[in-house]
């Protein structure tokens, strides 16, 4: 795996981690209001970014490497649930329970794809 992969999975990986912790820490807050222009724009137009290219060396890494256990459909897959779970962290009344599942399949296979 080169360095540009590596390094990019691991700011996925750290994007998924934060969201968590965003979701956590919002949900306990009473009163909290979405600043969308203020915070969720903005962080999510840097996010996008970072997602596409991360996506764009990713699938061009997979149809080099051909590594055994690891798909582009599962990188397409993992590249939509990251942007669920990004954006949803933001929104206190986001489902707890599907939230976590994409939370946790975004690890694996990130964890994956770094331990390849």
């Amino acid at each position: 795996m080169n360095e540009d992969v590596k390094k990019s999975t691991e700011i996925m990986f750290q994007y998924n981690e934060v969201a968590v912790e965003r979701l956590a820490s919002i949900q306990q807050e009473e009163n909290y209001e979405v600043k969308f222009f203020e915070e969720v724009k903005p962080y999510g137009d840097i996010f996008f970014k970072e997602l596409d290219e991360w996506a764009s060396l990713v699938t061009e890494w997979l149809k080099k490497e051909r590594p055994k256990y690891i798909h582009v459909n599962q990188v397409e897959t993992l590249k939509e649930n990251l942007q669920n779970v990004v954006l949803q962290s933001f929104y206190p009344e986001t489902r707890e329970k599907r939230f976590k599942k994409m939370y946790h399949s975004n690890k694996y296979v990130l964890e994956s794809i770094l331990n390849n």
